[in-house]
C-alpha cells in the first residue's frame, strides 16, 4: 500500500476512528513499514518479518527406501512454523495423489487446531502437488503464498530443515515405508523437543536421587 499517513489517518476518520497522522506513523515504524515512499511493494525479508507468528511453510522431499518390491522412491511432507521452527510431519507416499494431499491438509488443520501459532499464510513452491492441499486450507481463512520460481532462499527455513533431515536419513537403511514414517516422526520430536533453535542448549535438569 502506498498511502501516506495523512490519507490513512483520513480512510480512518471515515470509518469512525479519530487518530492523528503521527500515531499511525509510529504504529506503522513499530510493525517494520518504511515510509510511504519506500513502502512502494515489501522486500520478501520485510514481509517474512511481519507475519512470523502467523505463518507456516510446507515442502517436499524424496528419499529411496527399499520395499519388497525393490528401492522405491518416497515422497514426504512437512511444514514448519516460521517463527517457533516447530515441524510438523505430514506423511511419506510413493505417489503424492490429490487424495493424499487433501488428507494430509486436513490433518495438519485438526493437529494445529487448537494450537497458539494457527496460520494464516501459508507459504510453498510452484509445485502442482500443492494444489489439492491448497484446495483444503484456503476455506479455513489460510492465505496460499507461492516462491518466486527457482527460488529456493525464500522458503530458506524449510530447506535448511531438508538438508539436517538428509544429514539424518544418509546414515540409515529405510526398510519400508512404515520404517520410514516411524523415522520422520523421530526426526520430528527430537527437532521440536531436544534441539535448540536459539542459542546454546539448555541443560539438562538432574533427576533427584
Amino acid at each position: 500500500n502506498a498511502w501516506g499517513y495523512v490519507r490513512v489517518t483520513g480512510e480512518l476518520k471515515k470509518l469512525g476512528h479519530r487518530v492523528s497522522p503521527s500515531w499511525v506513523r509510529d504504529l506503522l515504524k513499530r510493525n517494520g513499514l518504511p515510509p510511504c515512499p519506500r513502502r512502494k511493494g515489501l522486500s520478501w525479508k520485510q514481509f517474512i518479518q511481519s507475519h512470523l507468528e502467523v505463518m507456516w511453510a510446507a515442502d517436499f522431499f524424496t528419499e529411496e527406501v527399499w520395499t519388497c518390491s525393490g528401492l522405491v522412491t518416497y515422497y514426504a511432507l512437512f511444514f514448519i512454523h516460521r517463527r517457533t521452527r516447530r515441524v510438523y510431519f505430514a506423511g511419506c507416499t510413493p505417489q503424492p495423489e490429490s487424495r493424499w494431499m487433501q488428507q494430509q491438509a486436513r490433518n495438519f488443520a485438526l493437529v494445529i487446531g487448537e494450537d497458539t501459532a494457527q496460520p494464516s499464510y501459508l507459504i510453498h513452491d510452484r509445485d502442482r502437488a500443492f494444489y489439492p492441499l491448497d484446495e483444503v486450507l484456503r476455506p479455513t481463512g489460510v492465505k496460499v503464498i507461492q516462491t518466486p520460481p527457482q527460488s529456493p532462499m525464500c522458503n530458506a527455513y524449510a530447506e535448511r530443515f531438508v538438508r539436517e533431515t538428509r544429514e539424518t536419513l544418509d546414515n540409515l537403511i529405510l526398510l519400508g515405508g512404515e520404517h520410514f514414517h516411524h523415522v520422520l516422526k523421530r526426526i520430528e520430536h527430537h527437532h521440536n523437543r531436544q534441539r535448540p533453535h536459539q542459542g546454546p542448549p539448555r541443560p539438562r535438569p538432574r533427576r533427584a536421587r
